[in-house]
């Protein structure tokens, strides 16, 4: 279990400032891998040492994207960031809250609140759960982020740290309300161009259709919404698989039925592994 960060604080002296990161998509990725060289921050020069940078990211509605404690650089006599903390979950601005239109300080109060609040999202066990909200590009940008650069669909590395990342990283976003508790309609999706090419061509326009056509249809009721086993041996204490297309719990899998699919549909546990053949029934 992942124990949440406890709040920051503003102590007396420190200053809070607000930065700006447009366009949204090369913030996102700026966050997620510096090394990809896109520099899409506007801020204040007037930092100092010990003061703390708070970062709006230019989504609709806008999202806060990190927290920087500020630092000196010796060698080139200016400030620099010395620590960063992404924000795991892209949290909305609050519409209420007033902001400066410019980079620059935020009174004591603002910067303490929003330090106290934002701060406890530092990291945490659940990233964040998609298809809830209405799609926008505040969802896009929290897709991104919790996948880690890696594709949804095929599981390989994106490759973020390369000065072409934006063009290497697709979002789906499903539509509100597709995911609600235990039941869903579609599933939002970060994908590599490979992956995002195949939906394309396939005429796919919800990502759960895309991603089931490749398992058997169910030999009982027909439909394509068969899920693959996972193992977790040692693991009972780890949070439960969040992907609809994975299952682990042996309830479902019988002493005389020790299939490796699961129908979505009517619950029917069947088949083989694929690395054992292609008989799936």
């Amino acid at each position: 279990m992942i124990i949440p960060p406890d709040p920051m604080q503003l102590f007396d002296g420190q200053r809070a400032f607000i930065a700006f990161g447009a366009p949204w998509k090369d913030a996102v990725i700026a966050l997620m891998d510096p090394r990809c060289g896109y520099d899409p921050w506007n801020y204040d020069d007037g930092m100092s040492p010990g003061d703390v940078l708070i970062t709006v990211i230019d989504t609709q509605p806008r999202v806060f994207g990190c927290i920087e404690l500020i630092g000196w650089d010796s060698a080139t006599d200016r400030f620099t960031v010395a620590d960063t903390w992404n924000l795991v979950t892209l949290p909305a601005v609050p519409a209420w809250l007033s902001l400066p239109t410019h980079p620059g300080p935020l009174d004591h109060d603002t910067g303490s609140y929003l330090l106290e609040i934002l701060g406890t999202q530092r990291w945490g066990g659940r990233l964040y759960e998609a298809g809830i909200e209405s799609a926008n590009t505040s969802e896009a940008a929290r897709i991104m982020m919790n996948s880690g650069g890696q594709c949804t669909h095929c599981d390989e590395n994106i490759g973020l740290a390369r000065s072409d990342a934006r063009e290497r990283i697709h979002t789906y976003v499903c539509e509100a309300n597709s995911h609600v508790g235990d039941h869903y309609s579609d599933w939002s999706a970060a994908l590599c161009t490979n992956c995002y090419v195949k939906m394309s061509a396939g005429g796919f326009t919800n990502y759960l259709d895309f991603r089931f056509s490749a398992n058997p249809p169910c030999p009982r009721c027909s439909f394509r919404r068969s899920v693959g086993y996972v193992s977790r041996p040692y693991a009972d204490d780890l949070p439960a698989t969040e992907s609809p297309w994975e299952f682990y719990s042996e309830p479902h899998r019988q002493w005389d039925n020790r299939g490796y699919w699961l129908c979505h549909h009517c619950h029917f546990v069947f088949g083989e592994s694929p690395e054992i053949g292609d008989r799936f029934f």
